[in-house]
Protein backbone atom coordinates (compact mmCIF):
# COMPACT_ATOMS: atom_id res chain seq x y z
CA UNK A 1 0.00 0.00 0.00
CA UNK A 2 1.44 3.34 -0.71
CA UNK A 3 0.79 6.31 1.28
CA UNK A 4 2.71 10.04 2.06
CA UNK A 5 4.65 10.15 5.26
CA UNK A 6 4.75 13.28 7.75
CA UNK A 7 7.66 14.61 5.16
CA UNK A 8 5.40 13.92 1.93
CA UNK A 9 7.40 11.49 1.12
CA UNK A 10 5.47 8.60 -0.64
CA UNK A 11 6.30 5.27 1.13
CA UNK A 12 5.02 1.41 0.94
CA UNK A 13 3.84 0.16 3.51
CA UNK A 14 2.40 -3.63 4.17
CA UNK A 15 -1.14 -3.19 3.72
CA UNK A 16 -1.62 -5.39 7.56
CA UNK A 17 -3.89 -5.34 8.58
CA UNK A 18 -5.88 -3.68 6.12
CA UNK A 19 -7.52 -0.58 6.46
CA UNK A 20 -11.27 -0.21 7.11
CA UNK A 21 -11.76 1.90 4.14
CA UNK A 22 -10.87 -0.65 1.86
CA UNK A 23 -14.27 -2.61 3.60
CA UNK A 24 -16.64 -0.02 3.43
CA UNK A 25 -18.96 -1.11 -0.23
CA UNK A 26 -22.13 0.52 -0.42
CA UNK A 27 -24.32 -2.04 -1.85
CA UNK A 28 -28.06 -1.24 -2.30
CA UNK A 29 -30.36 -4.24 -1.84
CA UNK A 30 -33.98 -3.95 -2.39
CA UNK A 31 -36.95 -5.03 -4.47
CA UNK A 32 -38.79 -2.25 -6.96
CA UNK A 33 -41.69 0.00 -5.73
CA UNK A 34 -43.38 -1.71 -9.07
CA UNK A 35 -42.74 -5.32 -9.73
CA UNK A 36 -43.19 -6.06 -13.70
CA UNK A 37 -43.38 -10.07 -14.30
CA UNK A 38 -41.81 -11.44 -17.24
CA UNK A 39 -42.59 -14.87 -16.11
CA UNK A 40 -46.13 -14.25 -15.47
CA UNK A 41 -47.72 -15.48 -18.93
CA UNK A 42 -51.51 -14.45 -18.37
CA UNK A 43 -50.77 -10.97 -16.99
CA UNK A 44 -55.17 -10.65 -16.28
CA UNK A 45 -54.17 -13.62 -13.31
CA UNK A 46 -52.49 -13.27 -10.23
CA UNK A 47 -48.54 -14.51 -10.29
CA UNK A 48 -47.11 -17.21 -8.14
CA UNK A 49 -45.10 -15.76 -5.31
CA UNK A 50 -41.88 -15.41 -5.73
CA UNK A 51 -39.11 -16.80 -3.45
CA UNK A 52 -37.10 -15.19 -0.75
CA UNK A 53 -39.64 -12.20 -1.12
CA UNK A 54 -41.08 -12.46 2.54
CA UNK A 55 -40.27 -8.60 3.11
CA UNK A 56 -42.79 -7.74 0.00
CA UNK A 57 -45.22 -10.31 1.60
CA UNK A 58 -44.68 -13.62 -1.19
CA UNK A 59 -44.80 -16.57 0.77
CA UNK A 60 -44.53 -19.45 -0.89
CA UNK A 61 -46.76 -22.24 0.52
CA UNK A 62 -49.46 -25.05 -0.04
CA UNK A 63 -51.93 -22.20 0.55
CA UNK A 64 -49.82 -20.18 -2.36
CA UNK A 65 -49.94 -22.83 -4.37
CA UNK A 66 -53.56 -23.66 -4.26
CA UNK A 67 -55.06 -19.92 -4.31
CA UNK A 68 -52.87 -19.40 -7.52
CA UNK A 69 -53.99 -22.75 -9.38
CA UNK A 70 -57.16 -22.40 -8.34
CA UNK A 71 -57.44 -19.28 -11.15
CA UNK A 72 -56.67 -21.73 -13.62
CA UNK A 73 -59.53 -23.88 -15.43
CA UNK A 74 -58.09 -27.70 -16.01
CA UNK A 75 -57.22 -26.84 -19.37
CA UNK A 76 -54.87 -24.13 -19.07
CA UNK A 77 -53.27 -26.63 -17.12
CA UNK A 78 -50.07 -25.65 -19.80
CA UNK A 79 -50.76 -21.68 -18.81
CA UNK A 80 -49.98 -22.27 -15.11
CA UNK A 81 -47.09 -24.15 -15.17
CA UNK A 82 -45.25 -21.83 -17.47
CA UNK A 83 -44.45 -19.74 -14.35
CA UNK A 84 -41.07 -19.79 -13.52
CA UNK A 85 -41.75 -18.96 -9.49
CA UNK A 86 -44.14 -22.05 -9.78
CA UNK A 87 -41.91 -24.59 -11.23
CA UNK A 88 -38.68 -23.36 -8.75
CA UNK A 89 -41.05 -24.05 -6.42
CA UNK A 90 -42.60 -27.41 -7.19
CA UNK A 91 -39.02 -28.72 -7.69
CA UNK A 92 -37.76 -27.62 -4.21
CA UNK A 93 -40.90 -27.64 -1.64
CA UNK A 94 -40.30 -29.50 1.07
CA UNK A 95 -43.13 -31.38 1.49
CA UNK A 96 -42.77 -33.31 -1.69
CA UNK A 97 -39.38 -32.39 -3.66
CA UNK A 98 -40.44 -32.97 -7.88
CA UNK A 99 -37.05 -32.65 -8.62
CA UNK A 100 -36.44 -35.77 -10.20
CA UNK A 101 -40.11 -35.85 -12.17
CA UNK A 102 -39.85 -32.89 -13.56
CA UNK A 103 -37.84 -33.80 -16.93
CA UNK A 104 -40.81 -34.41 -19.61
CA UNK A 105 -42.64 -31.44 -18.11
CA UNK A 106 -39.44 -29.24 -18.49
CA UNK A 107 -38.82 -30.63 -21.91
CA UNK A 108 -43.08 -29.83 -22.80
CA UNK A 109 -42.52 -26.35 -21.60
CA UNK A 110 -39.15 -25.70 -23.01
CA UNK A 111 -40.56 -26.95 -26.69
CA UNK A 112 -44.42 -25.56 -26.07
CA UNK A 113 -45.69 -28.84 -26.27
CA UNK A 114 -49.39 -28.19 -24.63
CA UNK A 115 -50.38 -32.00 -24.85
CA UNK A 116 -47.06 -33.20 -23.60
CA UNK A 117 -47.53 -31.13 -20.55
CA UNK A 118 -51.28 -31.94 -19.93
CA UNK A 119 -50.32 -35.85 -20.11
CA UNK A 120 -47.44 -35.07 -17.23
CA UNK A 121 -50.73 -33.33 -15.30
CA UNK A 122 -52.59 -36.53 -15.10
CA UNK A 123 -48.97 -38.36 -13.44
CA UNK A 124 -48.91 -39.93 -10.37
CA UNK A 125 -46.62 -37.39 -9.19
CA UNK A 126 -48.77 -34.41 -9.72
CA UNK A 127 -52.04 -36.28 -8.58
CA UNK A 128 -50.03 -36.38 -5.29
CA UNK A 129 -49.31 -32.68 -5.68
CA UNK A 130 -52.99 -31.88 -6.04
CA UNK A 131 -54.14 -34.01 -3.21
CA UNK A 132 -51.83 -32.33 -1.08
CA UNK A 133 -53.18 -29.04 -1.93
CA UNK A 134 -56.54 -30.54 -1.07
CA UNK A 135 -55.98 -31.48 2.16
CA UNK A 136 -54.04 -28.63 3.31
CA UNK A 137 -56.55 -25.94 2.09
CA UNK A 138 -60.55 -25.97 2.07
CA UNK A 139 -60.35 -24.08 -1.58
CA UNK A 140 -60.77 -26.55 -3.84
CA UNK A 141 -58.06 -27.16 -6.50
CA UNK A 142 -58.46 -26.75 -10.49
CA UNK A 143 -61.63 -28.12 -11.83
CA UNK A 144 -61.32 -31.04 -13.15
CA UNK A 145 -58.35 -32.19 -11.00
CA UNK A 146 -57.87 -35.52 -9.36
CA UNK A 147 -57.98 -32.83 -6.05
CA UNK A 148 -61.69 -31.43 -6.85
CA UNK A 149 -62.88 -34.93 -7.32
CA UNK A 150 -64.06 -35.02 -11.29
CA UNK A 151 -61.68 -38.57 -10.83
CA UNK A 152 -61.77 -41.29 -8.55
CA UNK A 153 -60.21 -40.72 -5.78
CA UNK A 154 -61.47 -41.90 -2.30
CA UNK A 155 -59.46 -41.02 1.19
CA UNK A 156 -61.65 -43.25 3.21
CA UNK A 157 -62.25 -40.51 5.93
CA UNK A 158 -65.14 -37.89 6.55
CA UNK A 159 -65.69 -35.00 4.52
CA UNK A 160 -66.59 -31.86 6.27
CA UNK A 161 -64.94 -28.56 7.62
CA UNK A 162 -61.72 -28.80 8.96
CA UNK A 163 -59.00 -26.91 10.71
CA UNK A 164 -55.24 -27.07 10.07
CA UNK A 165 -53.54 -26.94 13.59
CA UNK A 166 -51.01 -23.93 13.45
CA UNK A 167 -48.06 -25.90 14.95
CA UNK A 168 -47.77 -29.42 13.36
CA UNK A 169 -50.17 -28.42 10.47
CA UNK A 170 -52.16 -31.50 10.96
CA UNK A 171 -55.91 -30.95 9.66
CA UNK A 172 -58.52 -31.80 12.52
CA UNK A 173 -62.32 -32.21 12.56
CA UNK A 174 -63.82 -28.52 13.03
CA UNK A 175 -65.80 -29.83 16.33
CA UNK A 176 -62.53 -30.81 18.57
CA UNK A 177 -60.61 -27.59 20.35
CA UNK A 178 -57.37 -29.25 20.59
CA UNK A 179 -55.56 -30.85 17.65
CA UNK A 180 -55.41 -34.17 17.92
CA UNK A 181 -51.96 -35.14 16.91
CA UNK A 182 -49.72 -32.70 19.09
CA UNK A 183 -52.90 -31.58 21.89
CA UNK A 184 -52.21 -27.49 21.64
CA UNK A 185 -54.91 -25.22 21.42
CA UNK A 186 -56.37 -24.63 18.57
CA UNK A 187 -55.55 -20.32 18.86
CA UNK A 188 -53.02 -19.51 20.85
CA UNK A 189 -53.60 -16.29 22.86
CA UNK A 190 -51.02 -13.78 23.06
CA UNK A 191 -49.63 -13.64 26.90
Amino acid sequence: MQEKDSYGNEVSRLARPLPVEYLLVDVPASTPVTPQYTFNSDPSKQPFPVENRMVDGHIQDFNALSTYLSQFSFDEFFTAISDFHLILYIATMDMLPMREFMGPLLEALKNKDREAAEEWSRSGHWATVEQLIAASSPPPSRPGSVASGSLSASTGTPSGPKWTCPFCTFLNNAEVQNCEMCSLPRTSRAH
